[in-house]
């Protein structure tokens, strides 16, 4: 989470930390008005990370091989900026986005990948799906929160809620879900969330 303007922002990581352990986001928003001592870097974190970005890169690769128009955006800078480059190449009906920033009021979101497909939307013959890479090597209750996350800020975006998400596995292998499956679940999350943020003192 951060603060811009005076205003919270939420991403997916907030709502699993959320579901995880409350205190933790109690920590979280008091560190936003008032930034807490940091651990010192730890190496294995790291380790894990690039190992996580080189699977990133790799999976990119092979989207990048299989053709198509390809857009990669970045997840750092202004995220108003982000949000248009994004919704740009979705109009533009772009076959795959890399990190791709969607919003929605409070939340936002970067997806690893959105990949085109041939269902109409707001967007005109064609919608998105949303593909997030993962070292594991079979999903986890918190890979299903981020993909509905991004899927509902998707829905957004497009007009349409997306069919399916999707998993790149470290382990080679996909996995699809059907997204209506997790969003009467993920909204609970959300409302749960947003109590438990408006019943912080300010």
């Amino acid at each position: 989470m951060y603060k811009r303007d005076g205003q919270h922002t939420y991403s997916a990581s907030d709502l699993v930390g959320f579901l995880e352990c409350g205190h933790r986001t109690s920590l979280d928003l008091l560190d936003l008005e008032s930034p807490l001592e940091r651990a010192p870097a730890d190496e294995q974190v790291e380790l894990i990370q690039d190992k996580g970005f080189a699977h990133e890169a790799a999976y990119l690769e092979r989207l990048r091989a299989a053709g198509g128009r390809m857009v990669e955006l970045s997840s750092t800078g202004n995220p108003a900026d982000n949000l248009a480059a994004t919704h740009a190449a979705m109009a533009d009906g772009a076959d795959v986005i890399f990190q791709a920033a969607l919003a929605e009021g409070v939340y936002i979101g970067y997806a690893d990948f959105l990949r085109r497909v041939e269902l109409p939307s707001a967007l005109g013959a064609w919608s998105y799906e949303v593909a997030d890479t993962k070292l594991a090597h079979r999903p986890k209750p918190k890979f299903m929160i981020q993909l509905a996350h991004y899927s509902a800020l998707l829905a957004k975006a497009q007009g349409r809620q997306p069919d399916h998400m999707h998993l790149a596995l470290g382990n080679g292998t996909e996995r699809s879900f059907r997204v209506a499956d997790f969003m009467a679940y993920y909204g609970r999350l959300r409302q749960r969330f947003e109590a438990f943020v408006q019943s912080r003192p300010e």
